[in-house]
């Protein structure tokens, strides 16, 4: 019983731990220094993300996001648009996604992996 208790503490702090931008609205901006993992279920909205995101999640359609660092990007739905300055690794699964960024993480590129129609990950000056 009380290994279970504690268990259900650890895995509820991890919960916590994720911002869900979901429950802020439209127009939300977020600094990932207080929290790196960041969770959009939105339809819609435009976000602002500044410093170092680990993870950013998006799960709708026509949500737009700025961000200055993105580790791994993980798109789920139509019609997204993420500018970023810096991006590690993108993982779309929809349709007419568009992803913009300046500059790999490591290496000339980040990683992608797109399914889905009219997708697109290009580099900008």
């Amino acid at each position: 019983m009380f290994k279970a208790a504690i268990m259900v503490m650890a895995l509820t702090g991890v919960a916590y731990a994720d911002k869900d931008m979901s429950e802020a609205g439209d127009g939300t901006s977020w600094d990932c220094g207080s929290d790196p993992k960041v969770n959009i279920n939105y339809d819609g909205g435009t976000f602002t993300l500044t410093g170092t995101c680990d993870e950013v999640n998006v799960n709708g359609g026509t949500v737009k996001i700025t961000a200055d660092v993105v580790g791994t990007l993980n798109v789920n739905g139509a019609k997204n648009v993420v500018k970023t300055n810096t991006l590690g690794a993108a993982n779309i699964n929809g349709a007419s996604n568009k992803v913009t960024y300046k500059k790999a993480k490591t290496g000339k590129k980040p990683k992608v992996a797109s399914i889905g129609k009219g997708n697109a990950v290009t580099k900008v000056k």
